[in-house]
């Protein structure tokens, strides 16, 4: 008998394999951060021992959500700037407190979001931080994945903040090469840390030069890594880029080597079909944000038009300042509900193609398929237990729909990443979370004094 980490009995599989197979009373044996095998609950207890052993017994297990967009740091800024376009917001919610942040108000934000995404079932963050009125705010934010044990790309984020208001006159504004020697210092760092990878983000199209989109696109082939950009989020991007280049956003990324097999593109809510097909010829992953695209007031991303040309879409919950949570269970049901209105179809987006898109399309999506995204051997152990003995899941007749179309943060019961348990029976191990919750609101409301946040 062969001893193990960790593992998981007569659970209920949602694997979103191959073959998108569903085991019942079938267990895990996880080594390290790794499953290592897959049987029924039988064959697993007499093959393998574990000090540590969680029992599902009529649960089900899902693969752990890869959340592909998000910006933590703005979870400081819940509620702000309500019921604004996008550049109003920007300069409400944004802008005024860009160069106010600190380090440990990251921190606490960061640390919030995460807990928050846990609880929702997520195991990946793609976080694109572009708040940096002051250095190695980017380090606060892997320091807390460090912390809970979570999965994250730090989508290193740049900002043509010259024109912010500025307050102290200590205010760091970066040039690009500030952006540039950071990310190589962030790779540097992050380079053998098996849960945290570097990605590079400037911002949105007009925040940088075309030299500067030259070289994100060099650099992301140097570490091998990947862009990610707010493209076609609004009319502004194709009306700027054409007063500044004379082409549209999307010919301009493929002038400066930003289109290509490496490049997630978030929103594309303005995006027409003979772009969707230039996405397509360059393998062009995209993430789709549907609840903020709603709340700012955005025209929705044609996902079903996408998905017809074969592009790859994952699920993002954006920042909690244009959302206003980072709640995953609350985008697996919106997304595909703006898609039936859209399409004036039911039919579009089914529930199973919802839970791709979260999980193993989600991986792929940030260029993980082969390591998350599902429940298969040789994969990392990232998972979410759902409970679905609860008021607004019973009776269950479908698990995957019943996830997507009934669930809230009740029914994720346990969450692992890489065979650690992050959240056992909904609590966070090491947490204090009423102290947490009591930090960041005092936090919070000094910072939106300092800025002159007022309502």
């Amino acid at each position: 008998m062969k001893g193990v980490d960790l593992l998981v009995i007569n659970a209920n599989l949602i694997t979103m394999n191959g073959s998108r197979e569903i085991f019942k009373d079938y267990g895990i044996a996880i080594l390290g951060d790794t499953i290592i095998d897959i049987k029924n609950t039988e064959d697993i207890l007499e093959n393998y021992k574990s000090e540590k052993v969680l029992d599902a017994k009529g649960k089900f297990i899902f693969p752990g959500m890869i959340n592909t967009h998000d910006h933590l740091f703005q979870v400081l800024f819940k509620g702000i700037g309500k019921e604004k376009a996008l550049i109003k917001w920007l300069a409400d919610a944004i802008q005024k407190p860009f160069f106010n942040i600190s380090n440990e108000d990251i921190y606490l934000a960061a640390m919030i979001g995460s807990i928050e995404q846990i609880k929702s079932g997520v195991t990946t963050i793609v976080d694109y931080q572009y708040a940096h009125g002051r250095p190695f705010l980017s380090d606060s934010v892997c320091q807390v994945w460090e912390d809970l044990g979570m999965r994250g790309i730090l989508a290193r984020g740049y900002t043509d903040s010259c024109d912010f208001p500025k307050y102290s006159g200590n205010e760091i504004v970066e040039t690009e090469e500030d952006f540039f020697d950071d990310v190589r210092r962030l790779h540097k760092k992050y380079k053998n840390n098996a849960n945290i990878d570097i990605a590079l983000a400037p911002g949105i199209i007009w925040v940088m030069t075309e030299d500067g989109f030259k070289k994100c696109a060099s650099l992301a082939k140097e570490l091998d890594t990947f862009n990610t950009i707010h493209t076609l989020e609004t009319e502004e991007d194709n009306a700027y880029s054409m007063e500044k280049f004379g082409m549209s956003t999307i010919d301009f990324y493929e002038k400066t080597g930003i289109l290509s097999s490496k490049f997630l593109a978030v929103h594309c809510a303005q995006i027409n079909k003979e772009e969707i097909k230039k996405l397509k010829k360059y393998d062009v992953r995209v993430s789709y944000n549907a609840i903020s695209n709603m709340l700012i007031g955005y025209q929705t991303l044609p996902v079903k038009d996408l998905l017809e040309e074969g592009l790859v879409v994952g699920l993002a919950t954006d920042g909690a300042a244009s959302n206003d949570n980072q709640n995953m269970l609350e985008v697996l049901k919106i997304s595909p509900l703006w898609q039936k209105a859209f399409y004036r179809d039911p039919s579009v987006i089914p529930a199973l193609k919802v839970v791709e898109m979260a999980t193993i399309d989600g991986a792929d999506a940030i260029y993980k398929k082969d390591e998350i995204g599902s429940l298969e051997v040789g994969k990392k152990a990232d998972f979410f237990i759902y409970n679905h003995m609860k008021a607004n899941t019973v009776p269950l007749y479908d698990p995957i729909v019943s996830l997507v179309y009934s669930a809230d943060e009740n029914n994720i019961e346990t969450t692992v990443i890489g065979g650690k348990i992050v959240m056992e029976n909904g609590k966070i191990p090491g947490v204090n979370e009423e102290e947490l919750y009591a930090k960041i609101q005092i936090a919070a409301e000094k910072l939106w004094e300092r800025s002159n946040i007022k309502k």
